[in-house]
C-alpha cells in the first residue's frame, strides 16, 4: 500500500476513511478501512481541470468496493477504470465486477486489478461517482514526465491540470520542460519549411525566379528566428540570409543591348513640360529616346531608351516604359484618352516618387534627334 500522507505541495486530497459503514453509498475497502466514494460532477466531459475536488484512496492490489445501499440494483450500476492520458482523455474501460451479497443491504464488489494512477468511476441511475487510485497529482506529474505525446498537447494538459492543482510545485517544473520541447518541435518543423523553400530557391537558374523564392526563404527564416534565442540552426540561418542578401544586391550581369538603328531615327522632337521639368523624345523605329531636363537627381539630362505599349488602340492610350532605371520596367510616361475628348498625360520622372501632369510644348527646342541619339550612344560606351 502506498503512503497516503499529504505533502504540502501536493493538493490532491486523500479520502478520510471510516472504520464502519455509517451512511448509505459506495466505499473502497483497503486494510479494513472504508473510504467513501463521493459524487463526481464532471459536467459533460472529462478534463484535467476537473480533478481538484476528486479525492483519492491508497493504491492496493486487493482493492474492493463495498456497496451499502438498500434495494441496490447491480444491473443499473456500471464500473469504469479511467487512465489519466494526454491523448485519449475520455477513454474509459468498462469493468466486469463480481458482486457478492454480505447482508441484505451490503454487497462486496471484486474488480479486476486497478493500478495506481487510474480513476475508478461508478455510474448508477442516481448519478456519477469517482475516486482516484493513489495520489492524483502524483499521477499527473508522472504522466507529464514520461509521456511521448506532442509537446503542444502536453502543455495544454499541464495548463488544465494547474487549474485543478494551482499550488502544486512539480507541475510548473514540468511545464518549463515541455515549453522548451515545444520550441524544439516547432523550430524543427519550421526549419523543415526553410529547407523546402531553400531547395526551391537553389533549383532556379533565372534571377526573377530566384528572387521570388529568396523572399519565401527570408520569410520562413524570419519566423524561425522569432521562436527563440538558442535555436539549433541559428548560425546556418544567418549564413543563408547573408548569402541571399548578397545575391539580391549583386548587380545582374547582362549583355549590352545593341544600339538602335540610326537609320530609323525620326525627324521631329516631341516636347512636354511640367512646372518643374521638361522632357523630349524622338522616335527611332518602334522605340523612343527620351531625355529629362530639370530633375534634381542623376537622371537629369540622361537619355533613356523606352518601349511604347499600347493600352487601348481605339482611344490611342499608351505608356512609355524603360528597363534602364531599375531591374524592373518603369512606366515613365502615360497618355490616356477616354474617347470622349478627355485627355490625361502624366509623367513619373526617374527617382521622383510622384506623378505630375505635363503639357505638350510646341515651341522650338534646343535638342535635335541627332543630339538625343549621339548622347545615348555615348552613355552606352561609358558603361
Amino acid at each position: 500500500m502506498t503512503n497516503s500522507t499529504l505533502r504540502p505541495e501536493e493538493q490532491s486530497l486523500p479520502v478520510q476513511p471510516v472504520t464502519e459503514l455509517n451512511a448509505y453509498g459506495y466505499y473502497v475497502l483497503v486494510d479494513n478501512l472504508y473510504y467513501p466514494v463521493y459524487p463526481y460532477d464532471i459536467q459533460v466531459e472529462f478534463g484535467f481541470n476537473k480533478l481538484g475536488k476528486l479525492r483519492y484512496v491508497p493504491a492496493d492490489a486487493d482493492l474492493r468496493v463495498i456497496v451499502y445501499m438498500p434495494e441496490w440494483m447491480p444491473d443499473h450500476t456500471v464500473f469504469f477504470a479511467q487512465d489519466l492520458d494526454v491523448v485519449n482523455h475520455d477513454f474509459t474501460k468498462k469493468l466486469e465486477p463480481l458482486a457478492k451479497p454480505v447482508t441484505k443491504d451490503i454487497f462486496e464488489i471484486t474488480l479486476p486489478a486497478l493500478h495506481e494512477g487510474q480513476l475508478l468511476i461508478i455510474r448508477d441511475y442516481k448519478g456519477l461517482y469517482g475516486v482516484g487510485v493513489g495520489s492524483i497529482s502524483d499521477a499527473l506529474v508522472e504522466l507529464f514526465n514520461t509521456t511521448d505525446a506532442p509537446a503542444a498537447a502536453v502543455l495544454s494538459d499541464i495548463n488544465q491540470a494547474l487549474k485543478s492543482f494551482p499550488e502544486n510545485l512539480q507541475l510548473p517544473a514540468s511545464k518549463s520542460v515541455w515549453e522548451s520541447k515545444e520550441v524544439d518541435d516547432k523550430s524543427n518543423k519550421v526549419w523543415d519549411d526553410v529547407l523546402e523553400k531553400l531547395e526551391q530557391y537553389n533549383s532556379r537558374d533565372d534571377r526573377p525566379g530566384k528572387l521570388v523564392f529568396a523572399d519565401d526563404v527570408e520569410h520562413e527564416i524570419g519566423y524561425y528566428l522569432s521562436l527563440g534565442d538558442n535555436l539549433p540552426h541559428k548560425e546556418e540561418a544567418d549564413k543563408i540570409l547573408a548569402e541571399i542578401d548578397a545575391f539580391k544586391n549583386k548587380k545582374e550581369e547582362t549583355a549590352p543591348a545593341a544600339l538602335p538603328d540610326k537609320s530609323l531615327l525620326g525627324k521631329n522632337i516631341t516636347v512636354y513640360e511640367s512646372n518643374s521639368f521638361t522632357l523630349c523624345w524622338v522616335e527611332i523605329g518602334d522605340e523612343y529616346l527620351l531625355r529629362f531636363q530639370g530633375l534634381s537627381n542623376e537622371f537629369d539630362q540622361k537619355v533613356l531608351r523606352h518601349k511604347k505599349q499600347i493600352q487601348n488602340e481605339a482611344t490611342g492610350a499608351f505608356i512609355l516604359s524603360t528597363t534602364e532605371i531599375t531591374a524592373n520596367n518603369w512606366n515613365t510616361f502615360t497618355y490616356e484618352n477616354d474617347g470622349w475628348g478627355g485627355l490625361k498625360t502624366m509623367v513619373y520622372p526617374p527617382l521622383i516618387q510622384q506623378q505630375e501632369y505635363v503639357y505638350k510644348f510646341n515651341d522650338t527646342y534646343s535638342d535635335s534627334p541627332e543630339d538625343l541619339y549621339n548622347d545615348y550612344c555615348k552613355q552606352q560606351e561609358e558603361k
